[in-house]
């Protein structure tokens, strides 16, 4: 099933995203409004039935995965409840992403059962906590509960991203996932590092996990910055995004609504193209970044 968005038909997701929280410091920023306020348990509950069982007709498709964000969304209360009425409404995946500030109370135990994927910070430099993080990733390893590393490429985390892959190595997550900086207008310049300096951090550090038997994944670089790590690629999937001042049929679509990748006309003759998002068109403007072109 299609839906109509400013920029042409795109397929209507079965996914949802809802950030129960107002702030949300320390994730991979996208292009999302900032909410007024965090969301109650009632609202939560009423966008999680309105987007499984409320879609459930001719023209429209339930949603059976679930992604939980927001600044101490795993220190919520509420959230082991949430979770549960998730699953009663046919909710078949449920991910909870964790921030840094939740590390230190989370409580592993109450996830179990509850949550499908656990998405863990593990940021070198400043703000960020690898040891923790990483203590995190081995403990819900531990508990049997799948855990992901995800780590944004950062100017500031590039020295210490070897350091910090064997770290998540030796946690031994399900996967680990690296993210370069989304542009928004609040990030620094100094927040997006130059490709050549990411990819010389990057593949040393991709290297230490895949000898481990982790496998990685590489967001928000297209396939042709990333030479031999091209494969680590992969298609984004939509969803829709629910926050306190949009719930219900004001919920955006995460693409392209929070999040518009580019593709120039030569990517249709990559043989990468099926699993490659494309890049962003405000740093393809800039001096540093390549143009797109099908990998050699």
């Amino acid at each position: 099933m299609l839906t109509w968005t400013s920029a042409g038909a795109v397929e209507r997701p079965t996914r949802v995203q809802i950030r129960v929280q107002r702030a949300y410091p320390g994730r991979v920023r996208a292009g999302a409004p900032v909410p007024t306020r965090s969301m109650s348990e009632e609202e939560i509950r009423e966008n999680l039935h309105f987007f499984t069982e409320g879609l459930s007709g001719p023209r429209s498709r339930p949603c059976t995965v679930l992604v939980l964000s927001g600044v101490g969304v795993a220190a919520r209360a509420d959230t082991p409840a949430v979770l549960d009425f998730a699953g009663r409404l046919g909710v078949t995946h449920r991910t909870l992403h964790v921030g840094g500030e939740d590390l230190e109370r989370l409580d592993v135990r109450q996830l179990v059962g509850r949550v499908d994927t656990l998405v863990v910070p593990v940021q070198p430099g400043p703000g960020g906590d690898v040891r923790l993080g990483a203590q995190t990733l081995r403990i819900c390893a531990e508990a049997g509960v799948r855990v992901v590393a995800n780590t944004v490429l950062t100017s500031h985390a590039l020295d210490g991203l070897v350091p910090a892959s064997r770290a998540i190595a030796r946690a031994a997550p399900s996967h680990a996932t690296f993210t370069y900086p989304f542009p928004t207008g609040g990030n620094a310049s100094s927040q997006v590092p130059p490709v050549k300096a990411v990819l010389a951090a990057l593949g040393p550090a991709v290297g230490e996990l895949q000898r481990a038997g982790v496998s990685v994944s590489v967001k928000g670089l297209p396939a042709c910055y990333l030479g031999p790590m091209a494969s680590l690629v992969s298609r984004s999937a939509n969803r829709w995004y629910v926050d306190a001042d949009h719930q219900k049929e004001s919920a955006i679509l995460f693409f392209p609504g929070v999040v518009r990748f580019h593709k120039d006309e030569t990517c249709r003759f990559c043989s990468l193209d099926a699993r490659c998002d494309g890049f962003f068109a405000t740093y393809l403007r800039r001096p540093g970044f390549p143009a797109l072109a099908p990998p050699q």
